[in-house]
C-alpha cells in the first residue's frame, strides 16, 4: 500500500479484548500464587512491548511512530480485561498496533496460566476507536457546486478528480473556485505554507509555483499549478479536504 501522499496528522486508535478464567484462576491471579509470577504485570509489559513489534509480525503493516501507548489489565470476576490506547503523529493509523498490544497481552495471561486452567477462552478482541485519518477530517463534496477555471487536458484532469470527489460541475453561483490559472486572491490562506510543504517532499523537481488557497471574488479558491503531477499529487493528499475549504474552514 502506497502513503507517501498522505499528510501527517496526529491519530489515535484504541482496542478492547478479554480472556475468560476459572473463578479459581482469578483468585490465584489475585493473591499472586501463579508460579509464573504476576499476570497483570507481564500482560501490560507484553502489549507495550507489542506495540513496538507490531510491523515485524504483520507483513503488510506500516512501521509508524509511537509517542505514546498505554496497556491497562482489570482483573474481574472470570475474566481479565484488557485495554489498550497507541497514539502518534503520521501517515497511517494505529488501529493495528492497538489489536496487537491486546492480542499479545491475552496470549500472555493464556500462557502464564495455562498449567493451571485449560478452559481458558480468548474472545472479543475489537477495535473500540479510532482517530485522525481521512475518515475524521475529511469532508464529503458530494452536492457541492465548483467552478473550474482551466482549459483543455488541465481542465479535464480538474473536472475528473472534482467528479470523483462527487462535486457538481458549475459556472454560475459556485461554492468554490478551482484553477491552473493564476488569480488576484483577495487573501491566501495559512493553509497554502502545510500544502506546499507536501507537494515539496512528493515532486521537488516540478514544484514551482505551487498551491494558493484563499478567496477569489468572495468566494474560497484553490490555485493548482498547471502540472499534471502537482494535480495528481494534489487531489490525493487534499483531496478530502476541499469540503472544509469551501466551508471557509482554513480561513
Amino acid at each position: 500500500m502506497d502513503i507517501s501522499h498522505k499528510p501527517e496528522t496526529l491519530r489515535s486508535a484504541s482496542a478492547y479484548g478479554r480472556i475468560r478464567l476459572r473463578r479459581e484462576t482469578v483468585s490465584l491471579i489475585r493473591e499472586g500464587k501463579v508460579p509464573k509470577g504476576d499476570v497483570l504485570y507481564a500482560c501490560r509489559l507484553a502489549g507495550l512491548i507489542a506495540v513496538k513489534r507490531t510491523p515485524e509480525l504483520l507483513p503488510f503493516c506500516h512501521p509508524v511512530g509511537v509517542e505514546s501507548a498505554e496497556v491497562q489489565a482489570e482483573l474481574l470476576q472470570d475474566c481479565v480485561e484488557v485495554f489498550s490506547t497507541v497514539k502518534g503523529t503520521h501517515k497511517t493509523g494505529y488501529e493495528m498496533e492497538a489489536l496487537t498490544a491486546v492480542s499479545v497481552a491475552l496470549l500472555t495471561v493464556y500462557d502464564m496460566c495455562k498449567g493451571l486452567d485449560d478452559s481458558m477462552v480468548i474472545e472479543e478482541i475489537k477495535l473500540l476507536e479510532k482517530s485522525g485519518g481521512k475518515s475524521q477530517w475529511s469532508k464529503s463534496l458530494s452536492g457541492l457546486c465548483v467552478k473550474v477555471l482551466s482549459e483543455g487536458a488541465m481542465r479535464e484532469l480538474l473536472e475528473r478528480e472534482l467528479s470523483r470527489l462527487g462535486a457538481v460541475l458549475c459556472e454560475e453561483s459556485p461554492q468554490l473556485v478551482v484553477s491552473t490559472v493564476p488569480l488576484e486572491l483577495s487573501s491566501v490562506w495559512g493553509i497554502s505554507c502545510v500544502v506546499n510543504q507536501k507537494l515539496f517532499t512528493l515532486l521537488p523537481e516540478r514544484l514551482k509555483r505551487g498551491v494558493r488557497v484563499g478567496s477569489f471574488r468572495g468566494k474560497p479558491c484553490v490555485e493548482i499549478e498547471a502540472d499534471q503531477e502537482v494535480v495528481k499529487a494534489f487531489f490525493e493528499s487534499f483531496g478530502g479536504l476541499l469540503g472544509n475549504w469551501a466551508d471557509g474552514g482554513a480561513v
